[in-house]
């Protein structure tokens, strides 16, 4: 199946959707280690496109401490929103052909994608640390500027965007942009390394987003007409940067697709568009 991994990440969406429930206006009185909680679960929910409950546990034992609260606007209106970033790096010259080999269709000689989509913006409200998120906006694009844009995207992988709100609203982006400045500090972590990851270092880092993004309610049938604008004002957060210093290639064969995952973040498909072809299929 030859996809563009933003396209990949929409269709996506549906299994995301038991990933929220409920309702809520803000943070609450959640302390860091329960909103966490809260965000695993909604995570470990995902159909498998994110991380393991474990996997999030050792991750945000490392956040845990200096999680962030910001403010965004949902179609005008404030909202109090715990925040979390994540940042991948690779070694200088590293291809999205790298990653993942498909075995059906090898990469053609010479062709090198380069490596993108490697940061991700995750904002969610909760109520319990026992409960999946009530809101939760998912954000992945790169540092500098974001296009969520796809009819612009050209051959290239447009930044994506989902938003939840209760049991059953989903929507996904079509347009907008996101700013975003990824700085490493010298705080250490210690995570569960993605499969690709042979060796990494993990450092706290700080994340400057501001952006605005227009998304359209997701259903099972494709995008809808009511649409929602997500609002970033100039907000600071931080979070983790996984900086891999060596690579070690993921398989893909036939009727298997792998996600490439950033720390505990829902993703698009690692595969480069127009690129490969599993099962007969484009």
């Amino acid at each position: 199946m030859s996809v563009c991994k933003a396209h990949a990440f929409l269709a996506l969406t549906t299994i995301l959707v038991s990933a929220c429930g409920g309702d809520s206006t803000g943070p609450t009185s959640l302390d860091a280690n329960a909103a966490l909680q809260s965000l695993a679960i909604g995570l470990s929910q995902a159909g498998g496109i994110g991380a393991t409950t474990n996997e999030a546990n050792a991750a945000f034992s490392a956040i845990a401490p200096v999680l962030d609260q910001v403010n965004v606007t949902i179609d005008g209106v404030s909202q109090g929103m715990y925040a979390l970033g994540l940042h991948e790096s690779y070694p200088a010259g590293t291809c999205e052909e790298n990653l993942f080999v498909v075995t059906v269709t090898p990469p053609q000689p010479g062709v090198c994608t380069p490596v993108s989509l490697t940061v991700a913006v995750i904002l969610w409200q909760t109520h319990s640390a026992t409960q999946p998120p009530d809101r939760m906006i998912l954000l992945v694009g790169d540092p500098g500027t974001s296009n969520f844009d796809f009819t612009l995207a050209g051959n290239t992988f447009p930044a994506a965007a989902i938003y939840f709100e209760g049991q059953n609203k989903v929507w996904a982006s079509e347009s907008g942009t996101l700013a975003s400045q990824v700085t490493s500090t010298s705080q250490t972590c210690s995570i569960v390394l993605p499969p690709y990851a042979k060796s990494a270092t993990c450092n706290i880092a700080t994340f400057t987003e501001q952006g605005s993004v227009v998304l359209s309610a997701f259903a099972v049938s494709g995008p809808t007409n009511e649409k929602v604008t997500i609002g970033i004002p100039s907000i600071s957060l931080r979070g983790i940067w996984l900086a891999i210093t060596e690579i070690q290639p993921v398989p893909l064969v036939a009727n298997v697709t792998r996600a490439r995952l950033l720390p505990l973040a829902p993703a698009p498909l690692r595969v480069a568009p127009g690129k490969y072809r599993i099962s007969g299929q484009r």
